[in-house]
């Protein structure tokens, strides 16, 4: 990332995971190999997530758990601080989930702070477009070190399989079949060869691990051209497009 640090390119997604099997589910995640997590505020399984993470698993107590936070810069501490009580940890990456307007650019000045202070290694912000970043920017403030945008900013795909909706499509089946692959591990492996972290949840231990294998095989230059090709400039269910800055 653009702050020095690394982030694992390829996580686990934890969003509206029903929280008797998060759990599970990060533990079978973490026993594959995963090394970073997803969780936020409003996902409201941040304590399960915790629990499956045991002191050993990263070094200095500390992992990889990108988390929404409130967007009113005097809750920024206070969320700071739910967050580690219930994780038990400290987050490696905290982000603004959504720019709202009147509150993104004090919310983004506080999360510098708690950086400064050393109570987050990285800080990043999710949903933001060229004129939110350009405010913050323009505030004299650092550069997120991931975003879903541009500026020499790290690309993080959350829902990368568009909540399976993708892996139905054509073209997908077809680079699918030409290398022996499923659909869900071409799609992470078109991301990955992008650059990009890619974020995908899944429910069981061999889908599980078959997210993680997404990385040792070879999509051909042809192959990523026909995937680029799909893009229809669709947004996912993430929400809708946020406001203008």
């Amino acid at each position: 990332m653009n702050d020095g640090c690394q982030i694992p390119q390829i996580g686990f997604g934890t969003c509206l995971m029903p929280s008797p099997d998060t759990e599970r589910l990060v533990g079978t995640a973490l026993v594959a190999g995963y090394r970073h997590i997803d969780t936020a505020r409003y996902y409201r399984n941040e304590a399960r997530v915790g629990k499956a993470v045991p002191p050993v698993t990263c070094p200095e107590n500390r992992c990889g758990s990108p988390a929404n936070c409130p967007s009113a810069r005097t809750h920024v501490r206070q969320a700071i601080d739910a967050s580690v009580g219930e994780l038990g940890t400290h987050p490696d990456l905290y982000l603004i989930h959504w720019p709202q307007q009147g509150h993104y650019a004090q919310t983004w000045r506080a999360l510098q702070e708690a950086q400064a202070d050393g109570r987050l290694r990285s800080v990043g912000v999710s949903d933001f477009h060229r004129g939110h970043l350009e405010r913050i920017l323009g505030d004299g403030g650092i550069r997120p070190a991931v975003n879903c945008a541009d500026l020499g900013i790290a690309v993080q795909a959350w829902s990368p399989l568009g909540a399976g909706a993708v892996l139905r499509d054509r073209t997908i089946a077809s680079v699918a079949q030409d290398v022996g692959r499923s659909s869900a591990q071409v799609i992470l492996r078109w991301h990955l060869r992008r650059g990009d972290p890619v974020m995908p949840k899944a429910g069981a231990g061999p889908r599980i691990r078959e997210n993680l294998a997404s990385d040792d095989f070879v999509l051909s230059p042809g192959d990523m051209t026909r995937t680029d090709r799909i893009d229809r400039g669709e947004r996912g269910r993430s929400g809708p497009r946020p406001a203008a800055a």
